[in-house]
């Protein structure tokens, strides 16, 4: 980071890239609403690339503390990001496993009683959308406002980073990275690449206002902006995950697919999205923790809904270069502020409802 803020070279080996429009899109998003929400973060001290920086291979960091990509060996004191990534994995792995989870659960009242409640809240089943969207999360009683109702696993983590030219080349450096948990992970996302991952989402951001796992390796001082921090799931491993961490399988109630995408199919989207949406995923006690809090009244037997936005879809589209094009108009804005506003509502519903769990959770996975 220091390298960065001083446009000094720093080398990361390169794993390779794919060319993925919403990877790009994310980070231009995620710039934007700290600028609209009038949100302080600092100049920006990265920049999104030409066609997005999410690897099509993911490394992991193993227990020697090196990790192989293709032939190039990395380790972790060539890359200041990689222990602190690997130490949020491996908090994380402990609390999602069930033979594990009980060293965060049990830990304190208010989280156990948040596990017993979570898990009595909800059920997984093939969703009301049809078999094109898989599983789906339903209520099995009636769930008020502002109620937790799931936490968001994660199997890889990773970071959109790009730096300054050096002197050798006119050309960006991108620097983006992602980590696997394991073995079996590392297997599964060299095979799903994350930029086409139905569950890639964003942990840390301007917009959630949170310490995140690289936030020591920034000085907001200096106007250096953390890079935004995402997360991406294994499904395979769904069988091994503790019953509270089901956020993964809410389905968005609208979609883009099969649609050509121009100013009249993405207000539309948008319409139906907000219109089905009942519950956000939400920043929760340490990064890289997201929770899901429904943001109204769901009745016992509908399915929940959360809305992933225009980006994501755009990874589906024949072309996405005329996608590219298409979504970026004034009112495609107007409804990225509305969403960045509701999920506002609900991170100060949180904040208020759950401060001790919360709390608790930051502490348990400090004490680990």
């Amino acid at each position: 980071p220091a390298a960065i803020a001083t446009n000094r070279p720093f080398h990361l080996p390169l794993i390779g890239r794919i060319k993925h429009p919403s990877s790009t899109m994310r980070s231009i998003i995620i710039i934007a609403l700290g600028t609209l929400l009038c949100i302080p973060n600092g100049a920006s001290s990265f920049a999104p690339s030409k066609h997005g920086c999410f690897r099509a291979r993911s490394i992991r960091v193993n227990s020697s503390e090196e990790s192989e990509a293709d032939t190039t060996t990395v380790t972790i004191q060539s890359n200041p990001f990689l222990p602190l990534l690997s130490e949020g994995l491996r908090r994380t792995s402990i609390a999602t496993n069930k033979a594990t989870s009980d060293q965060i659960f049990a830990s304190s009242p208010s989280l156990q009683r948040l596990r017993q409640q979570v898990k009595q809240l909800t059920k997984v089943a093939p969703s009301s959308l049809g078999e094109h969207a898989g599983n789906g999360l339903f209520a099995t009683k009636n769930i008020k406002a502002g109620t937790i109702v799931g936490l968001y696993p994660a199997h890889a983590l990773g970071y959109e980073l790009v730096a300054p030219p050096t002197d050798d080349s006119d050309e960006m450096q991108d620097l983006s990275m992602f980590i696997a948990g394991s073995n079996e992970d590392e297997l599964y996302f060299q095979a799903n690449p994350h930029g086409n991952s139905p569950y890639l989402h964003a942990t840390d951001q301007p917009l959630f206002q949170r310490q995140s796992l690289l936030s020591s390796l920034f000085d907001e001082s200096k106007d250096e902006m953390k890079p935004p921090l995402y997360l991406d799931v294994n499904p395979n491993r769904n069988n091994e995950l503790d019953g509270i961490w089901t956020s993964h399988y809410i389905n968005d109630g609208a979609s883009l697919l099969n649609t050509k995408v121009d100013g009249d199919s993405i207000e539309q989207y948008y319409v139906q999205s907000t219109k089905a949406k009942n519950c956000c995923h939400i920043p929760f006690g340490p990064s890289p923790i997201l929770a899901t809090i429904t943001t109204k009244k769901v009745k016992k037997g509908e399915e929940l809904f959360t809305s992933y936005g225009v980006v994501y879809w755009l990874g589906s589209v024949e072309d996405p270069d005329e996608a590219d094009v298409a979504v970026m108009t004034e009112k495609l804005q107007e409804q990225i502020v509305e969403s960045a506003r509701d999920l506002q509502k609900a991170m100060e519903s949180a904040s208020t409802g759950y401060s001790n769990e919360s709390s608790d959770l930051d502490q348990a996975f400090n004490n680990l």
